[in-house]
């Protein structure tokens, strides 16, 4: 099933946060969709659920320094 989220990570402030972010989600898998916005500091995913979940997004993230808001 696929599903967008939107997550809020503070620490996002250039391009090369945008791409890091972007790469590392992309890695996992199961990803189809993501946009990085570092004005915002959102980032707007589509994902399969039978995949990758949301936490295990969100773990992935952390494990390199990107911590997202609930």
């Amino acid at each position: 099933m696929t599903t967008e989220a939107t997550l809020k990570i503070p620490a996002l402030h250039c391009s090369s946060c945008a791409s890091t972010v972007s790469r590392r989600v992309k890695a996992l898998g199961g990803v189809s969709e993501i946009t990085v916005d570092t004005e915002s500091k959102l980032v707007n995913l589509t994902y399969d659920e039978s995949e990758v979940t949301l936490d295990r997004i969100r773990e992935s993230l952390d494990e390199i320094g990107y911590f997202a808001e609930d």
